[in-house]
């Protein structure tokens, strides 16, 4: 089977134009890959300073009780 040349022509340039749309899409889709990848990056360093400054902060003291109010055993009342 032959294939005219005007049709050849005519095959070859969809083709080409159909490689050059997905030569865009695919540049397109390359450099938003690589800005998830620096926005990863970035909350991944943002999360780490988080947890950094959360273990290097010291705990907040436990409530402490009056000693006074912690002895059981003493009254100011006198044996009868």
């Amino acid at each position: 089977m032959t294939v005219p040349p005007a049709l050849r022509k005519a095959l070859a340039k969809v083709d080409t134009a159909r490689q050059d749309r997905d030569e865009a899409e695919l540049a397109q889709l390359r450099e938003r890959v690589r800005q998830l990848e620096a926005t990863n990056e970035a909350l991944g360093k943002a999360i780490g300073l988080l947890h950094e400054m959360n273990v290097n902060e010291p705990d907040a003291a436990p409530p402490t009780s009056d000693p006074d109010d912690s002895s059981t055993g003493k009254t100011n009342s006198s044996p009868s």
